[in-house]
Parts: structure tokens; sequence; C-alpha cells
């Protein structure tokens, strides 16, 4: 079943102008974690509307949570008469349309994922983070440096002000497993790593059987994210890899014996969705004095400019120069937000708003309907994407949620 009554609610109450906002209070990505919780008894905060379960058994010894980086509602739609996983999914269980957390990316909502936090309390504001405290703009995925201090890596301690899921996880009882293409270790999750999308179905069958009782199965995907970047959604190459995700899955599927497919809920997520864009109209703020003539500095003398991303800026501009810069870019039909205003309208997250955010979240936001915006001069690149992600366009905002018994995809 697909809840197309829940993607018109969506559509109606959370978009403005072509922009669509958070459902944070009810059909969010931010409430997957504690769903998750809820499921297997580990306690949780606010879980999705269980209507996100109409039809589908959740008395389940093990739960599994598959996320395909960047395949968002659109393409779930599209690409469901091409993937019979897709169609056995939408038939025999529930896909219900879901709104993405903001900003609409990896780094904000995979550490909402693994945290139950929204991004206004684990203070990831973006792909880039420049935190004033250490003078240092970095990833707040692995902790790399972009600019800023002379280190080449930010502490763990200093990247995320919380707790992880899996640790309260465990102290519930529940036996945690993270599947992912890199290692990335963890004490409260057992790791397992895959090389390459043709040995996934294999890797991912033998988490589930490794799995305890409770068990918990977190598998990362991000191919598909990767395609799109580089050729947008439209093409041959973001097709051929949805079919070849769904082939592994079904793989997976068929390596699990009954007993255990029959204890087993199957979820299938995604972080966001993307926005195809024409990489000459994308926005290069080095060419905007106004814009880069006011931005904050490192100690060194350097302009801020690694905070965010091409369609989540964070502008860290001088004081009093808040109005300049947003006049700046009214020019370009981009949407622009105060740290005040954002918080005020819960961009973020509606829960307490953490002082690591207030200081991370820049003076000005930007984000823009339909085009990148970012720093050319320090990465080109990005302003080179087709498929870019971070804003609120429905595209790269609505995201599925799928759920069934894995017994039930025979």
């Amino acid at each position: 079943m697909f809840r197309d009554d829940i993607e018109r609610v969506l559509r109606d109450r959370q978009q403005r102008d072509g922009y669509l906002f958070p459902a944070y209070e009810d059909y969010c990505f931010g409430n997957v974690p504690d769903t998750v919780r809820s499921v297997l008894d580990a306690g949780g905060r606010r879980a999705l509307p269980s209507d996100v379960f109409d039809g589908v058994e959740t008395d389940v010894d093990t739960v599994v949570l598959l996320l395909v980086d960047g395949f968002g509602l659109d393409g779930w739609k599209r690409h469901r008469p091409r993937c019979d996983l897709l169609d056995r999914l939408t038939e025999a269980g529930t896909v219900t349309p879901l709104t993405s957390v903001y900003p609409s990316e990896t780094a904000a909502a995979i550490t909402t994922l693994e945290t139950g936090r929204l991004p206004c309390e684990h203070g990831c504001v973006g792909w880039n983070v420049y935190d004033p405290r250490l003078d240092t703009a970095f990833l707040p995925l692995g902790g790399d440096v972009k600019s800023g201090a002379a280190a080449e890596r930010v502490p763990e301690g200093s990247v995320i002000g919380c707790e992880s899921l899996y640790a309260r996880m465990r102290d519930a009882g529940v036996d945690c497993h993270r599947l992912q293409p890199f290692d990335a270790g963890g004490e409260d999750v057992t790791q397992h790593v895959y090389d390459g999308l043709g040995s996934f179905g294999e890797r991912l069958s033998a988490a589930v059987v490794a799995s305890g009782d409770p068990g918990y199965v977190y598998a990362y995907v991000p191919h598909v994210d990767h395609v799109s970047h580089a050729e947008g959604t439209d093409g041959r190459a973001y097709g051929e890899t949805v079919a070849t995700v769904c082939e592994q899955v079904t793989a997976a599927l068929r390596r699990v014996d009954r007993r255990t497919a029959e204890r087993t809920l199957l979820l299938v997520t995604a972080d966001h969705g993307h926005v195809n864009t024409d990489p000459d109209a994308n926005l290069d703020l080095s060419a905007n004095e106004a814009v880069t003539g006011n931005l904050r500095r490192h100690a060194d003398g350097t302009p801020i400019k690694m905070s965010g991303s091409p369609r989540n800026v964070h502008l860290h501009l001088r004081p009093g120069t808040v109005p300049d810069a947003r006049r700046a870019l009214s020019d370009h039909d981009a949407r622009t937000f105060t740290r005040r205003e954002a918080i005020d309208r819960d961009l973020f997250g509606d829960r307490p708003v953490s002082d690591r955010f207030r200081r991370r979240c820049g003076d000005l936001i930007v984000t823009h309907c339909d085009s990148g915006v970012w720093f050319g001069d320090v990465e080109p690149e990005k302003l080179s994407y087709v498929g870019i992600h971070g804003g609120l366009n429905p595209a790269e905002m609505l995201v599925p949620f799928a759920a069934a018994r894995a017994s039930a995809l025979d």
C-alpha cells in the first residue's frame, strides 16, 4: 500500500511558496530512530504515527533498517514499476511518505538516525560545520578539518555532544549491528563492512543472521546518492544503480531462513532526495563581494566559507552586516533565514536548541528552490553537480518509509 493520502497532506500542510518544511511533529525522518526503539520495546521519545505500520505486524525479534542515501520519494514512485523489490514492498507492506529533517543532507540526517536527536540538538548543521570555539570548519562525519585550525582532524568528542542511539538500545537489551562500505568503529554496535555494491547482499544477510534477539541491523547504501550528484536522477546510471541495490537486497532476503524472515521487520527509507540543477546556473557566492566582504574570519585571516553545503549555506557574518548580505542575495531568488528566524520556525527541529547548535548555526542561512549556491573559489566542483540536496525543495525533502515483514517479500 502506498500512502498517497499522506503525501497530499504533507504537500498541502508543509509547503510554502515552493519550499516544503519538515513535519517534525509526525511524518518526519527524524522520528525513525525512536520508531525502531518502539518496535523493539527499547524506549524512545517520539515514534512515527502508528499508521506507518498499517497492515504490517510488528511483533518481531529483529528490525532491519535499510537506508538508501539520496533515494527520495520521487525515485521510489518512478522506479517501482521497474524494480520488483519496490513493487513487492509496496504491495506486501506499507510505504509512507515522510519529510526529511533540515538540512536534507546526509551529515545531519545520519547523525539524527544514529543519535535519536534532531539537528537543533546535535549541532550538525550541514555537510560542513564551523565551530567558533575551535575556530575550525570540519566534516562532522569523520571530523576532517576543512579550514581554520592546523589540526587535520577534530576529536570525536567535539563533533557530536550526545550519546549514540546504539548505547541506549544496548542498555535496553538490543543487539545492534551496522553495515557500511567503510569501518566507522563504535563501541556499542557490531560493525560489518562490505566492499562494493556487489557484496552488499551477502554481507546484509550475514549481519541479520549474526544479530541477537532482540536485534537491530542498520544497513547504509551510498551509491544512489553518488550517481545522483554526478548525473542527476533522470539518467540510465541512476536507474541501473537503483536496480542493483534492489537486486542485492532481494538476494539477501533469499539467504535468510524462513523462521528468521518471519520474525524480521524490514524498513527501507532515505535521508533525502535530490534536486536536478543546471550547473551553469548554480550561484557562485565567491563573486558576490557584499557577501564575501562581510564574512567573519578565522584567526589566520581567511574568511569562513566552509559552513553548510551548496543548498544549505551558513554565512558567519561580521556584526551588523546581516541586512547587507541579505539584500545582496535578494536578486537571486534565494530563501534566507536569520538564526533567530530559523529557531523560531523550528527549521532545524522542534526540540530545545542546544548551545552547540547556536554557536554553529550561521548568522544567515541561504537555500535556493532550484539551484546550488556555494563558493566556487574554494570548491568549484560542488557547483558542477547535477543532483544536489540539502534544501527545502519537495524533491529533496520527501522520502519513502517502507515497512514489511521479510517473510512477506518472497
